[in-house]
């Protein structure tokens, strides 16, 4: 969903629809009319994935009922109002930017639904430590910082981008069928005995000698920034080939390329929902909000009775029921076990492998046995459903420019903020004298966070002039200013490990079965593309849907690997050479006596930059 580079010119600001926020809570829609034996299709959630499901069904001859939690649909579809004196423009704070190769499906419903995105930029930016070290990947941003000119530790993070950018489609050029037999210990002698598909970006790093600046200031910050999670799970726990994957779809694994252009809905992504809504004929749409479901009681067997579904009633708070011909679970992967186990057998469970339980921004599954009855869950289903954990962040809308990049230079559509002081360190705020306390707080908890700064001027096409500063702050290292403030949100996102990418492989095995199908963007990449595609094919291959176009998977849009042409050999080979020379120096550098001097010099050349950085010379 980003690119650490410019992807587009700039574009003309279009008109767009005024924007209904009041529609955001939808009134249940009356089943007058509805025929008797018109079977029901109940779908619990109402994020992308649960929506895309409902509006496959517009045209059969199902009554769909959304049950949703929350007060409102959409999920991370969340599009907020933004006021500016007089000026009110609705602002997205999770679902952003689309593109056009990798969100196929998504982007034939919106033309079928009539709302035509824009075009929009998509850049990235990293500052430490308030402005100490700040770099983007657009042009003027890279040496935004002067000092950087001088620094052999960025001039190696950009060597070793050229370099990952070239060597490491190799992970996809084996085969996943013969990545655990083939792969041998001679060819790759420091390689874990794990196979390819197991492997950790971490891992990867390690095995293949990546510089620290390489991880630090671009590849984890990026990661981190994508997935919305913490950037120690994105440096030891995310799996390599998935995202080297999802960079070669998203032609990010080229030094020189044309990337696809990236989109984004003027005026909010809300009118999507609008749209599926007014899509239904007249009671065959049943919306429950703020309708928690506590149960779901399946048939021992496919085709032998309904499922029952029971709910909270938000108005009486009694315990309400119905029995529906099919049930799409539209949830998170590691809400499923609860509502499929709530009668099922509870006790904790000894592991081998500790669990961040103690951590409340990661939601493990909760510990159920596989039970026997109309409500168990078999032990297929809770291997599959246990191994799908989700991170909590936090977002801001607001316009508190502190959580910018100091250098107006780096200032880009996405502005990773992170911290590498410790906790007994202060970060303080220019211009504000109560910021101690905050930046103590926040790099006591740096390690577990991700900070990213939506700058929506750039993203939504806001101008400044008419709207001002208009941003969103993920997990911010510091709350905005109150004053500044316009909204507070809450979303989780998929946690994804090396055990969730294989339970991802064994969930068609389950898939429709006794009556239930599961859809989420946590079935695939993570991106609203997977959550939509998602719940399209359940409609399809479970209710016999049918689109007005041809449903495209894109997990592998540009092939399941790549093809090397003359210059690609020829630029692998001068990258070859010149880290081969590199590692020379590193181990002549790294001798005792030579280390002491090079630290001494390394130690004043800082010293010199860091004066005239202060005396503006750099």
């Amino acid at each position: 969903m980003l690119a650490p580079g410019p992807i587009l010119s700039d574009v003309a600001q279009p008109s767009s629809p005024p924007m209904n926020f009041f529609k955001r809570k939808p009134a249940v829609k009356s089943p007058g009319g509805a025929s008797s034996d018109r079977k029901k299709v109940a779908i619990v959630g109402s994020g992308c994935s649960g929506l895309a499901a409902a509006w496959a069904l517009r045209s059969t001859n199902y009554e769909v009922h959304i049950f949703e939690k929350s007060s409102t649909l959409g999920g991370h579809t969340n599009t907020q109002p933004w006021t500016h004196g007089e000026k009110t423009v609705g602002v997205d704070t999770g679902f952003i930017v689309m593109n056009t190769a990798t969100y196929p499906n998504f982007m034939r419903f919106l033309t079928e639904v009539g709302v035509n995105p824009v075009d929009t930029e998509m850049t990235f930016s990293v500052s430490r430590d308030h402005g100490k070290f700040e770099w983007s990947g657009e042009g003027r941003g890279i040496f935004a910082q002067r000092r950087n000119f001088f620094s052999p530790r960025h001039w190696r993070m950009i060597f070793d981008i050229v370099r990952f950018n070239l060597f490491a489609l190799d992970i996809l050029s084996e085969e996943d069928d013969d990545a655990k037999t083939a792969v041998s210990s001679s060819e790759y002698p420091n390689k874990p005995r794990s196979s390819l598909d197991d492997m950790s970006i971490g891992q990867y790093l390690d095995r293949e000698g990546y510089s620290q600046s390489f991880r630090d200031d671009y590849l984890i910050p990026m990661t981190a920034a994508v997935w919305s999670t913490a950037p120690d799970k994105a440096s030891l726990d995310f799996p390599a080939k998935t995202l080297i994957r999802f960079m070669w779809n998203h032609h990010l694994l080229s030094t020189i390329a044309v990337r696809p252009t990236w989109k984004t809905i003027v005026g909010g992504s809300q009118q999507y929902i609008d749209a599926i809504i007014e899509s239904f004929p007249a009671g065959r749409l049943h919306i429950h909000t703020s309708c928690e479901v506590a149960n779901i009681l399946r048939p021992v067997r496919d085709k032998e009775g309904e499922v029952t579904i029971s709910w909270i009633n938000s108005d009486s708070g009694r315990i309400e029921g119905d029995s529906f011909c099919h049930a799409v679970l539209a949830c998170h992967g590691d809400e499923i076990l609860p509502l499929l186990s709530k009668h099922g057998e509870q006790h904790s469970r000894t592991s081998t492998k500790p669990r961040p339980t103690s951590d409340p921004k990661h939601s493990p599954a909760p510990s159920f046995s596989a039970t026997t009855g109309v409500q168990s869950v078999s032990q297929q289903e809770f291997d599959i459903f246990s191994a799908f954990q989700t991170t909590e962040n936090v977002c801001y809308l607001h316009s508190d420019l502190a959580l910018m990049p100091v250098r107006r230079n780096t200032w880009t559509s996405w502005n990773y903020l992170t911290s590498s002081l410790p906790p007994t360190s202060s970060l303080i705020k220019p211009n504000t004298v109560d910021q101690t306390s905050k930046s103590m707080k926040a790099s006591s908890t740096l390690s577990s966070t991700v900070s990213l700064t939506y700058n929506m001027n750039i993203l939504q096409h806001l101008p400044t002039e008419t709207f001002g500063h208009v941003l969103v702050t993920m997990n911010p290292l510091y709350p905005p200013e109150p004053s500044l403030t316009q909204g507070k949100f809450h979303y989780r996102h998929p946690l994804y490990t090396s055990a969730a990418i294989r339970a991802q492989r064994r969930l068609p095995q389950i898939q429709g079965t006794r009556g239930v199908s599961y859809a989420g963007a946590w079935t695939n990449y993570g991106f609203h593309e997977d959550g939509f595609s998602s719940g399209l094919r359940c409609a399809i291959e479970q209710l016999g849907a049918e689109l007005p176009f041809d449903f495209v998977d894109s997990t592998y849009s540009r092939g399941q690997k790549p093809v090397y042409g003359f210059q690609d050999h020829a630029a692998r080979l001068l990258i070859s050479l010149i880290l081969f020379w590199l590692r020379i120096l590193d181990t002549v550098l790294g001798l005792p006596g030579v280390a002491i001097v090079v630290a001494i010099i390394s130690h004043l050349a800082s010293t010199v930059l860091d004066l005239s950085e202060f005396v503006g010379l750099l």
